[in-house]
């Protein structure tokens, strides 16, 4: 019993039995432990490896971005309008960056790239960081200076990647259709806009790698992928028409004070390709974000007046409101006129009403035909008045269209027809936006809903009135009457190029639809080119040319004061074979509105010099003038009875100064071309700024009485505008030299006319 006892108390007291346990919860746990970590690194070697392989290749190297160079702008004789110009970004890498370094490059910085202290400290406090940017578009002389001061100090940790910055060469010229790029070079706005999926290209990169020392690692580690440059863009637009256009709409705006900007289109009528687009005042492409003095003055005005607060409380404008104030400034010249804004056509939608007359072979078209014009014509219980209150009497239908008789326009599109009118509205393409190639196209404002259309909505859209549309979409819709029928889809952009100038894709002229007969065209245009010489269009007369036209005058309806109008003047030349069609438009004008008076002397300005550009040929239908001119003989060496004679035999007058026998001078020069009557100034002794004589003002004068009273004044006349011999009323309404101008006797003072009977 006791010998039992003892052995079992011998098995119970073995010293391995109590440690077994641990042992056992040891091994577990290293054995949980360890399926743990094979789990742990299975997933980060397959689930998350992508994750970890990245975050290496990160530490260990630097991808530098190769900027793209954007497509080139060119006019469509391949004249660059927007190039890009080789810049650099300027960016650090704090993880290289050496202490003892650190205010050596801050200062420098600071003062090289004019940015505050504090911004690079904040970068450089970003120590893990290797690509931390301090400026963009550096230009290269001043990147130059960092690279000289990198080298001459030993710099670690300043690096230059080359960027590209956005430039145009002409500043404004085109800026409401070419637009611009913001600081990322992305497209703002025109064709930077609408084409950037072309102009932009793609970027490229550079991958390079260094050890934990710093050290550069195998050539293995480094990558290269080039970047694509953009594509070039060729606009329909001619450079050196565009320049024509906005010279002279410049000085339309400053003329008539306009305060709602003054616009100006010239389109091919046979392509619909626009060669010239433009609104006064626009902006520098350069510098998009700027005030000009003309909006600084709006601006400060705004910021010193109280406005009145929801609470009925009136305050100075906060910080917020001049903000939004300035960015609606700038905002508001961006855009383009031409298709962003809705306006009444007026009158010159009478070449429309027109267009559907003949196409139904209405009776009343026949010349034969007479209307009889009071003043007015009640429709629907409205009477609806003339311009001419008194009216135009008898007139047929020709007489009507260059008269801009609204009642012959409203018993035309009766004679039409509402669902004829509709429809051919519809055809014309005015309840459509014309699809051009910019952005930003509003649609037009008419009687979508048919039913509504009754006889007095027919009757004011006969004549252009309470409907809206884009003035793009009134030059298209006109110069398919002019074209012969073809309604055109408008572009501003002719072909895609490489960077060699090789056509990468070309865009052909696109025929939406036939609106009209050749013979309905035809029609119209030697209405139009008749019309030139008498009522609101003589104005838009150009010397040598055969010019068809149509003026338009709009009241604004929907702005509660009835002195708000827009003046307008479309045109056509030449008008027997119309090639280019140009429409101006004047919004608010100050003082006299009427487009015959304001409008259409900027068409015929402008077509003065673009019809010669174009190389159009000159009309034998038109005298030029240059009959009534002749060249003057040299008189120097003569003696003064001879040069006498033979100038009075040439149909000139002349006017001796000095008391010599000879002839030593003479002004003007041989070879100019004096009418004639002209005075002719022979010296006799050498001249002298006594002889000098003052141009007396001829301004508000008929041709007649300037000719006579500049030739008393022992000075010439060279008459332009819309004189002409055989058409009476014209007046003087500008000359160059100015009146108070000291000049040679005999100089000859060029002087515009026009007729200012205030007709639409």
């Amino acid at each position: 019993m006791n010998n039992s006892s003892q052995n079992n108390n011998k098995n119970n007291s073995s010293p391995v039995k109590p440690y077994l346990g641990r042992v056992l919860l040891v091994l577990s746990v290293m054995a949980v432990l360890l399926i743990a970590l094979a789990f742990r690194v299975f997933y980060l070697q397959t689930v998350e490896s992508t994750k970890y392989k990245k975050e290496a290749f990160d530490q260990y190297t630097t991808a530098i971005t190769i900027s793209p160079r954007r497509g080139t702008i060119y006019d469509r004789n391949m004249k660059p309008l927007a190039v890009s110009a080789t810049v650099e970004t300027v960016f650090i890498s704090p993880y290289e960056i050496e202490d003892e370094q650190k205010d050596l490059i801050v200062n420098h910085l600071c003062e090289t790239l004019d940015v505050e202290k504090s911004f690079v400290l904040d970068k450089m406090s970003k120590k893990e960081s290797k690509y931390q940017i301090i400026k963009k578009k550096v230009d290269t002389d001043i990147t130059d200076k960092i690279r000289l001061f990198v080298e001459e100090n030993d710099i670690k940790g300043i690096h230059l990647e080359e960027d590209t910055k956005r430039f145009y060469p002409y500043g404004n010229l085109a800026s409401n259709v070419i637009g611009f790029t913001n600081s990322d070079n992305k497209g703002i706005y025109g064709v930077e806009s609408y084409y950037e999926e072309y102009l932009k290209g793609s970027s490229g990169k550079i991958v390079t790698a260094q050890n934990a020392k710093g050290q550069d690692m195998p050539f293995q580690y480094e990558s290269y992928v080039g970047a694509e440059n953009g594509t070039g863009v060729v606009l329909t637009i001619d450079w050196q028409v565009q320049s024509i256009l906005e010279k002279h709409l410049e000085t339309a705006l400053a003329d008539t004070q306009a305060q709602n900007r003054v616009l100006g289109i010239i389109m091919d009528v046979n392509t619909g390709e626009i060669l010239a687009m433009s609104n006064k005042p626009d902006y520098d492409l350069n510098d998009p974000y700027s005030l000009d003095e003309e909006m600084q003055l709006m601006y400060d005005e705004y910021c010193t007046e109280l406005i009145e607060n929801e609470d009925g409380t009136k305050s100075l404008p906060d910080e917020d409101q001049k903000n939004t104030f300035y960015k609606d400034l700038v905002e508001a010249r961006w855009k383009n006129k031409a298709i962003t804004e809705l306006y009444e056509p007026g009158s010159t939608f009478k070449i429309i009403t027109s267009a559907m007359a003949l196409e139904e072979d209405l009776p009343m078209t026949n010349p034969a035909y007479q209307f009889n014009c009071t003043g007015s014509k009640n429709i629907g219980g409205y009477n609806i008045s003339c311009h001419l209150t008194r009216g135009h009497g008898l007139e047929n239908f020709e007489l009507g269209l260059q008269n801009s008789c609204n009642p012959v326009f409203m018993e035309l599109a009766e004679a039409v027809g509402r669902e004829n009118f509709y429809k051919y509205f519809e055809s014309y393409g005015f309840m459509d936006k014309t699809g051009i190639d910019l952005a930003g196209e509003v649609d037009s404002i008419y009687h979508s809903d048919f039913n509504g259309f009754n006889q007095t909505e027919l009757a004011v859209y006969s004549f252009g009135q309470t409907f809206k549309i884009t003035p793009l979409s009134l030059i298209r819709a006109v110069s398919a009457v002019a074209n012969g029928g073809n309604l055109m889809q408008p572009r501003v952009v002719k072909a895609l190029v490489d960077d060699n100038g090789n056509i990468v894709k070309e865009y052909e002229p696109t025929v939406v639809r036939q609106v009209n007969s050749t013979e309905t065209s035809d029609t119209i245009m030697q209405y139009l080119a008749n019309g030139i010489t008498m009522g609101s269009t003589k104005n838009a007369y150009v010397k040598g040319y055969s010019v068809g036209a149509k003026t338009g005058t709009s009241q604004k309806r929907d702005i509660l004061d009835e002195n708000l109008y827009i003046a307008s003047c479309v045109a056509f030349a030449p008008a027997n074979d119309p090639e280019i069609a140009i429409l101006i438009a004047i919004d608010e004008p100050v003082g006299n509105y009427y487009g015959g008076t304001i409008a259409a002397p900027v068409v015929s300005a402008v077509l003065t010099e673009v019809l010669p550009y174009l190389d159009i040929e000159t009309s034998s239908e038109e005298d030029s003038g240059d009959e009534l001119l002749k060249a003057i003989d040299d008189y120097t060496g003569l003696v003064v009875s001879g040069a006498k004679t033979n100038i009075e035999n040439a149909g000139f007058k002349y006017k001796i100064i000095g008391d010599g026998d000879v002839v030593l001078d003479q002004f003007p020069r041989s070879g100019t071309k004096l009418r004639e009557n002209g005075v002719i100034v022979l010296y006799t002794e050498p001249k002298d700024d006594e002889n000098k004589v003052t141009v007396p003002s001829v301004v508000g004068q008929s041709p007649a009485n300037a000719m006579t009273y500049l030739v008393n004044n022992s000075l010439n006349i060279k008459l332009e505008g819309a004189y002409r011999d055989g058409v009476e009323g014209s007046v003087a309404t500008r000359q160059s030299p100015e009146a108070g101008t000291l000049v040679e006797p005999g100089t000859v003072i060029s002087v515009e006319f026009h007729h200012l009977d205030n007709s639409d």
